[in-house]
């Protein structure tokens, strides 16, 4: 029988950070790729605000507590999340490594 490794660990493989939330959750946002940019532009088709694209590549980039999520999900982040994870995707995808400081109080 073939063993797996457990979502945490192949979640968090070379070429993705985990960081901690303001809300307290961890997000894992893996190294973008060219297709990924992609996507999301094909996911935001005639959608005429510009911060969408964005926003549907954190999706395609993120996990949220070990779980996928979809433009939906990032719209309704609160929005403290939603700046750090648009940091993190936009911020050259990893030019050095993550601070190791608190979230901000609210």
């Amino acid at each position: 029988m073939a063993e797996t490794q457990p979502p945490e660990q192949s979640a968090t493989t070379r070429g993705s950070r985990s960081i901690a939330l303001p809300s307290g959750k961890t997000a894992i946002i893996r190294k973008g790729k060219g297709r990924d940019l992609m996507r999301a532009q094909r996911a935001v088709a005639g959608n005429p605000d510009p911060t969408a694209v964005v926003f549907a590549l954190i999706a395609e980039l993120a996990q949220i507590n070990g779980t996928p999520i979809v433009y939906e999900d990032v719209v309704e982040m609160d929005l403290g999340d939603v700046l750090m994870l648009q940091a993190e995707v936009t911020g050259a995808n990893f030019p050095e490594p993550a601070p190791d400081s608190p979230a901000p109080a609210v």
